[in-house]
């Protein structure tokens, strides 16, 4: 009896790291799929407007930055113009701070500016 009674605790000790693990991993890739929506939200909201608009209501800077807060989010704006006439480079970076770590997620492309 005694016998069967610790093979089962050894049993449900690592079933219980296990599922503690396995929590701690889905906390992460919703916190990287979270981070990833964001920086799509703001790359489509900056691709909706002109970009004249854009750079006119500071929603894009080329050659500089623009940040701000959303919930445990910090997203930062960066644009510059590429080698190509007429390319902006827009990267948006979207960081948090994850069990104690800094994770982050970045989205860049080039869009064309008459």
């Amino acid at each position: 009896m005694l016998l069967a009674l610790f093979l089962f605790s050894i049993g449900f000790a690592v079933l219980f790291g296990l599922t503690e693990g396995a929590a701690a991993e889905s906390r992460q890739a919703a916190n990287l799929l979270e981070g990833a929506n964001l920086a799509q939200k703001k790359m489509d909201q900056l691709a909706v407007h002109i970009w004249t608009d854009n750079i006119a209501q500071l929603a894009c800077l080329p050659g500089g930055k623009v940040e701000g807060n959303e919930g445990k989010f910090h997203w930062l704006i960066e644009s510059d113009w590429d080698d190509v006439p007429q390319l902006l480079r827009v990267s948006v970076e979207v960081r948090w701070t994850e069990r104690g770590n800094p994770a982050s997620y970045m989205l860049e492309t080039l869009y064309e500016v008459e």
